[in-house]
């Protein structure tokens, strides 16, 4: 039976990772995706130690046989690209659309967590489940709707380049959606491998800095905030890493707590509320637009939540 602490930490992590994303939103209008991704997650990785060393505990290195060892090394690995990349696709799903369109669209990682969570960790999606998702999924995909365009119709040129942004901003979404998928999936097994949180995903984000600073090698662009003609920009740099630390540091860690309390496919579904808080936020904070399909979108994450919580 799903327990209350549970709730409280997958509320906590959607939260956070909500008001990371407007963090993201208005820092990536000065820095560039690739830039931005290095300099972050550097200050992911110390933000995690530090977590690691209050909150967490190495020892479970000392009790690993060399296979158990190994298996933890491959999912910390394989955790922390998946989440890079996906990052990486996210930033410039950003620079395509915007993310009042791009974050919901990640919400399809449902799509793909519910069946990785019945293969690896032999979990069922209920029918309960499976309607209530739905309906949060297409409360977020209303609350992405956009408003009519405000460009010259008459300009060919221009509606070409409108649709081609969107196409490839929605593709990007979408494999962002993915791989955060794969990562969830594969930190909750160095989870349960280690049965250590902060730890596991400080191993994890530590093996996706050596790999993205190991690219910076082949590709200069990954160190770019770290040049001298950006240090104007350095502000922006720093606000999205802390907000880096805050998502990926902390509420990524919360999010598996809850699933050793709940399971992965309920924790799952339960974030997908993220962008109600994300859109929330962007009215009551950024003073963004109140849309009427806002309501609506709010009536079907409530019922959506209701059918999963009490059926």
């Amino acid at each position: 039976m799903p327990e209350l602490i549970g709730y409280i930490l997958t509320l906590d992590a959607l939260f956070t990772w909500g008001i990371a994303s407007l963090v993201y939103k208005y820092g990536l209008g000065k820095t560039q995706p690739k830039a931005t991704l290095l300099f972050r997650i550097l200050i992911v990785t110390l933000s995690t130690f530090i977590f690691a060393l209050i909150f967490g505990d190495f020892s479970f290195f000392f009790s690993f046989t060399s296979q158990e060892l190994v298996a933890f090394l491959i999912v910390s690995l394989l955790s922390g690209i998946s989440v890079t990349i996906g990052d990486l696709l996210y930033f410039k799903a950003l620079k395509k659309i915007d993310a009042s369109r791009a974050y919901p669209l990640t919400q399809l990682s449902l799509v793909f967590v519910y069946p990785l969570a019945f293969i690896f960790f032999g979990e069922q999606v209920t029918l309960s489940i499976l309607i209530g998702g739905g309906f949060i999924l297409l409360s977020v995909f209303i609350l992405s709707t956009k408003d009519k365009p405000n460009i010259d119709i008459s300009n060919s040129e221009v509606i070409q380049e409108a649709n081609k942004n969107l196409l490839v901003g929605v593709l990007l979404s979408i494999g962002t959606a993915f791989l955060w998928a794969i990562s969830y999936v594969s930190f909750n097994q160095a989870r349960i491998i280690s049965n250590e949180v902060f730890a596991s995903n400080f191993v994890r984000i530590a093996l996706a800095t050596i790999f993205v600073a190991t690219l910076g090698f082949f590709r200069r662009d990954y160190y770019e905030a770290f040049k001298k003609e950006n240090k104007p920009h350095l502000k922006y740099y720093l606000y999205i890493g802390i907000a880096g630390a805050l998502s990926l540091g902390l509420a990524d860690s919360l999010f598996i707590m809850a699933v050793a309390v709940n399971g992965l496919v309920l924790t799952a579904t339960i974030t997908a509320n993220t962008p109600m808080v994300q859109q929330t936020l962007s009215i009551l904070i950024l003073k963004e637009k109140f849309r009427k399909r806002f309501i609506i979108a709010v009536l079907l994450l409530i019922l959506g939540n209701y059918i999963i919580l009490f059926f």
